[in-house]
């Protein structure tokens, strides 16, 4: 476990350091909330600059966490970038392209640069709530939201993510440990006898580690990226509309149980701002760490086995969660592989057609 004031120290130790500039993909709540004030305070009034992109759809939300970082953080510049529908890829490319846009703007005579891009989007749903639901572009909109949205803005922003001094840092908040079942004639779950609860947390996870391994390796000492496991932690997801009734009324009731066994807002942020570390390197051209470790901080072991390898599965205290024995049943490079072409056909059929041909 890495320590709290570890993570503090050095969070605190990045912003003095270098102006930041962070991409908040559903920043206006829950986990990304939290971590879009963490990095407020931690730069605070003395750090070396800020700039934040807090991408969603809830403008009123926006304002008041722009308002509160602005008094936190007076010398930062809080951005909110309005998502109509972060499950169409075509409403991704449009955000992306604002982004890009407003940065190369801004950099005049020096390159533009994303130095984090954290990512939460979701539709949080379970039970009966969570149904198999088409997009107008073809594809399950729970997987979209988890896995092709997310993915694509990488893939959009990796220029800018590419320019940062420290190597552009991706966290993808969900779950890298649920992977137990690849289903590799339906990867995007297109057929909804396929479609549950365990399949969709399964398939992220296994395609995440694999996309997250071939863009570290295809981007060397300029792309770090962690799927990263936050524990439980308490935000308004609890209450949405895909959670069952009966989920309501047992966390009413347990609601403080279930706050003692819960990591705070506060941490929650802290820890997602730490994946800037020197723990969580990109990986280097010979193949090893291309960093040195921060005191009392070690270079983690990417999901491929690499010391420094830039692609990393977390859990919510930093440590590396560790494939599964699934894992053992597969050819990891051949998958890796189908997964990629797969993840591509995906993004060109929407960009030539507007539409996943399958």
């Amino acid at each position: 476990m890495v320590q709290l004031d570890v993570v503090q120290a050095c969070n605190k130790a990045l912003v003095n350091k270098q102006t930041v500039t962070a991409v908040f993909v559903g920043g206006t709540s829950g986990i990304g909330e939290n971590a879009v004030r963490s990095l407020a305070s931690t730069h605070g009034t003395s750090g070396r600059g800020l700039r934040v992109y807090i991408v969603g759809r809830n403008e009123k939300a926006a304002n008041t966490i722009i308002a509160d970082c602005n008094k936190t953080c007076p010398p930062g510049e809080f951005k909110f970038v309005r998502a109509n529908d972060l499950s169409s890829l075509r409403d991704v490319d449009r955000v992306c392209n604002e982004i890009v846009n407003a940065e190369e703007a801004r950099a005049v005579g020096k390159p533009a640069c994303i130095d984090l891009l954290v990512l939460t989007q979701a539709y949080f749903a379970f039970g009966k709530e969570l149904e198999h639901q088409e997009t107008s572009e073809g594809l399950e909109m729970s997987l979209c939201l988890l896995y092709y949205s997310r993915m694509r803005f990488v893939h959009q922003l990796l220029p800018l993510l590419s320019a940062s001094p420290i190597s552009g840092r991706v966290v993808s908040v969900f779950g890298p440990g649920r992977d137990t079942k690849l289903i590799l004639d339906d990867l995007s779950l297109s057929k909804p006898q396929n479609f549950n609860f365990t399949t969709l947390g399964s398939h992220t996870a296994y395609m995440t580690t694999f996309f997250f391994e071939k863009m570290a390796a295809n981007n060397l000492g300029k792309l770090s990226m962690s799927h990263y496991f936050p524990r439980l932690v308490i935000t308004p997801a609890f209450k949405g509309r895909g959670v069952p009734g009966w989920f309501k009324v047992i966390f009413r009731v347990l609601g403080p149980l279930f706050r003692l066994i819960s990591v705070s807002a506060k941490e929650s942020g802290e820890r997602v701002v730490f994946h800037t570390s020197p723990r969580f390197p990109a990986r280097s051209s010979k193949g090893v760490a291309k960093s040195s470790p921060q005191e009392n901080v070690s270079i983690a072991s990417s999901s491929d086995g690499i010391l420094g390898g830039g692609a990393y599965r977390t859990n919510w205290n930093g440590d590396v969660t560790p494939l599964t024995k699934q894992y053992e049943h597969i050819n990891k490079d051949e998958v890796r592989e189908m997964v990629w072409e797969h993840t591509m056909k995906v993004f060109e059929d929407i960009t030539a057609a507007g539409y996943f041909s399958g």
